[in-house]
Parts: C-alpha cells; sequence; structure tokens
C-alpha cells in the first residue's frame, strides 16, 4: 500500500478521530472501527476509537473524522458541532451507512438530520433491484488525486442508489452489469465544505472489504486528501 499513497502524507503527525455509533446489527460498526484505525495508525496518524456522537465535542481537536453511523442517536447540535469543524478545515470521511438518515412522510431527509445531511452531501435512496449484493467491477476517474493512477478493482458488496444532495465529483462507481437500468452507482464521492474536504465511501457495509488492499488504498489515501488545507481558489 506505500507504494500506491507515494506522495501523499501529513506534514506532520496528523490526528483522526474514527467514530462510531448506532446500531451493529446491520453493519458490523465496531470491527469496522478497529480496521480504519488500524489502516491510519499504519500510514503515520495518530488514530483514536470513539463510540458515540457525543465524542463529537473532540471533533475541533482532530485534523480528520472518520464517521461510521448506523442511525442511533445524533442530535442536531451534535451535527453541528462536525459540520463547524469540517467549515473550520477538518477532513470528513463518511462511511457506508453514514448516509442513511431518517425520512419524513414525504421521503425528505428529516429536519433533524438536516445539517449531517448536507455535510456530507449524498443520501441512501435504496438498495435497487434484486440482487442486493454481488461482485462488482469498481471503476475509478482518472483525474481526483485520491484515485490518480488506481486501477479498476473488484469487491463484493452491497449496492446502494445514491442521491447527490450537494456539489461535488464522483471518483469511483459500481460498474452495472448489462441487466441494471439504473446505470452506475456512486462507490466515492468528494466535495469542499467550507474550508474542509469531505469523501463518502459506499464501501464498508462488512468484514470482507478492510482487508483488500485497493480499499485500504483508497482509504488512506482519501485521508491524506481530507486532511489537507484547502487552498484559495482550490477545486480539487
Amino acid at each position: 500500500m506505500a507504494a500506491m499513497t507515494q506522495g501523499f502524507s501529513p506534514a506532520t503527525t496528523a490526528r483522526a478521530l474514527v467514530l462510531v455509533n448506532g446500531d451493529d446489527v446491520y453493519e458490523d460498526l465496531f470491527s469496522a472501527g478497529v480496521k480504519l484505525q488500524e489502516i491510519l495508525v499504519e500510514m503515520g496518524f495518530a488514530a483514536r476509537l470513539a463510540a458515540g456522537t457525543h465524542r463529537l465535542t473532540m471533533a475541533s481537536g482532530a485534523d480528520l473524522v472518520v464517521l461510521y453511523t448506523a442511525l442511533g442517536l445524533f442530535p442536531s447540535s451534535r451535527q453541528q458541532a462536525l459540520a463547524d469543524a469540517v467549515a473550520a478545515g477538518t477532513g470528513l470521511i463518511a462511511v457506508h451507512s453514514a448516509s442513511v438518515f431518517p425520512c419524513s412522510p414525504d421521503g425528505r431527509v428529516a429536519e433533524d438530520h438536516q445539517v449531517i445531511a448536507d455535510l456530507i452531501g449524498c443520501r441512501f435512496a435504496s438498495h435497487g433491484p434484486d440482487p442486493h449484493e454481488s461482485r462488482f467491477t469498481v471503476g475509478i476517474s482518472s483525474a481526483h488525486p485520491v484515485v490518480r493512477g488506481l486501477a479498476a478493482f473488484e469487491v463484493t458488496h452491497e449496492h446502494y442508489q445514491l442521491e447527490l444532495t450537494a456539489p461535488g465529483e464522483v471518483i469511483a462507481w459500481r460498474e452495472p452489469s448489462p441487466r441494471d437500468a439504473a446505470g452506475r452507482e456512486p462507490v466515492c464521492y468528494v466535495r469542499r465544505f467550507g474550508a474542509g474536504r469531505v469523501c463518502y465511501l459506499q464501501l464498508g457495509h462488512d468484514m470482507r472489504v478492510w482487508d483488500e488492499p485497493c480499499v485500504r488504498t483508497l482509504i488512506a489515501r482519501a485521508a491524506y486528501w481530507a486532511c489537507r488545507p484547502v487552498g484559495p481558489g482550490e477545486t480539487r
């Protein structure tokens, strides 16, 4: 992985907060948190693993927050604390079901989760048609620095159809099979939020992905990119 992250490194030892929150029934949150912390430590981050959104009081002291939620208690005040930290320059990686939000009867994101939905910039819409999981190719954009030079790779994973709710860029996607009418599904989406950078990674449903070299490289590169200061006029 070191060769694939050449040219990416924090200027100093960067501080990362890996935060998990919610129900561990459908997503393997806690094991994933350990793996995410392991990846970041391997790449030179000082990474702390924590559970519960009350720990977001520490977000302003971190260079990077990695957020893996499966609903759970996430009051608007804690969402705002994270949004304020990112707007001030803290990087954010949101993982898999962090894009799943409670909805109102008309299908809109519930008002009390609008802050975090606006911050991440995309939301889970559905699993799409059966099958809801398959072995598929992850296609890669050649242009964005997070994925530049990386080759397409295969992974077995759950499908997500996402609604993109804020300006940003899809830099990796699930290549559709011939029977997929919906076309490409975003797998990695990046955007800016104030002085901060946000990366959403759809992968991470279960433990099959966290030892995949390409997935680990993608996390490491996204982490370095997200905690790099955004320069004036910079679009990536």
